[in-house]
């Protein structure tokens, strides 16, 4: 058989493969907290109700998140249970919403959080089961002639031995982890509960006694705390995501752009387009990528306008989930303006 047709063809998908992943991009989009708090600025983060300092653990992490978002302005931990004890108020064991409220006006906060620590368990089985490996059989590989066959190694030449494969039964480790976490956000002028949220991930993994090692309880429990914890910030502050898309091909000055476009240089990659453009205003790849240039840099009626070009000169798949992804960043950005300017007119006279 005449191998030739075949190699021109694995040639020809390769090809294909690292062209398509080459013409990836990532942009990435700030979005709003996914509840209007209403204006709520100064925060206290109460101990969460949890086993042993968990609870307190949590809290920590939760004020540094937030104060890292620059959208609140946070009650440091130190000063927020000197406060308390000022006033002899536990940092722990919030459990009602009077308690809450009266905590938030001694702290002289807009809104106080409160949390429970569900779950926080990290448990290790131990099991056995079958695995297949390779079983030194006592004897050594011959060659035709019934001769021993040595094989180089760092210490010169040895027998090469001879083995077999078979189940052998071993000793496992399986390491299950769990953080279950919720919170309240709670408005202490009105006593009203303005936003909650439940938050849970898993950790399991199993191996081999004495072959490999697992990550310690504690670290484990972190992560998955932070994880829990990273959901809660996204659900009270405006964050950044990154979206995933990719050019789209055309012509050789359609393609040069995309070159300058995945170096970082934008500018010239849209200059090289508009141009394109002005020599043919019906290249919807040109189009296309005009308006990604345009997401890129913030400018998203800029983009639905390239977008919406796009589209109706050919409607693409590609072409169409973009346009929707661009209304969607705009009515976004309506949404994260508002709660910025509510955040601004809420600002405290007094600082911390």
């Amino acid at each position: 058989m005449n191998g030739k047709p075949f190699r021109q063809i694995l040639i020809f998908v390769v090809s294909l493969f690292f062209a398509s992943c080459a013409q990836k991009t990532a942009i990435k989009v700030t979005k709003p907290a996914e509840i209007d708090v209403g204006g709520i600025k100064r925060l206290a983060v109460i101990d969460f109700r949890g086993p042993g300092y968990s609870g307190a653990n949590v809290a920590s992490v939760f004020t540094s998140k937030l104060f890292e978002t620059g959208f609140y302005t946070m009650i440091e931990r130190a000063e927020l249970k000197r406060i308390l004890e000022e006033h002899a108020l536990s940092l722990s064991g919030v459990v009602d919403m009077e308690t809450a409220i009266q905590a938030g006006n001694v702290l002289g906060v807009q809104g106080v959080i409160v949390g429970d620590v569900i779950s926080y368990r990290c448990d290790d089985r131990r099991g056995r089961e079958k695995v297949k490996e390779k079983v030194w059989t006592g004897d050594y590989e011959k060659d035709a002639n019934g001769n021993i066959i040595y094989e180089k190694t760092l210490f010169g030449k040895v027998k090469k031995k001879k083995y077999r494969e078979e189940f052998v039964d071993v000793e496992v480790i399986d390491r299950e982890a769990n953080v279950t976490l919720s919170f309240r956000l709670i408005d202490v002028e009105t006593g009203l509960i303005v936003a909650s949220r439940e938050a849970s991930h898993s950790y399991t993994k199993r191996v081999r006694s004495g072959k490999k090692s697992l990550p310690p309880a504690n670290e484990i429990l972190g992560n998955l705390g932070l994880r829990c914890v990273d959901e809660f910030v996204q659900v009270l502050a405006p964050h950044q995501v990154t979206v995933q898309t990719q050019f789209a091909k055309g012509n050789k000055e359609v393609n040069n752009g995309i070159e300058f476009a995945k170096n970082g240089l934008w500018d010239k990659a849209q200059t090289i387009w508009e141009e394109a453009l002005q020599r043919d205003s019906q290249n919807d790849a040109a189009w296309y990528n005009l308006g990604l240039a345009a997401e890129v840099q913030g400018n998203y009626l800029e983009a639905r306008d390239a977008y919406d070009q796009a589209v109706t000169l050919k409607p693409k798949k590609l072409y169409m989930q973009s346009l929707k992804r661009i209304r969607d960043h705009i009515e976004d950005y309506r949404k994260l303006q508002e709660q910025l300017k509510k955040q601004n007119q809420a600002e405290p006279d007094e600082d911390m």
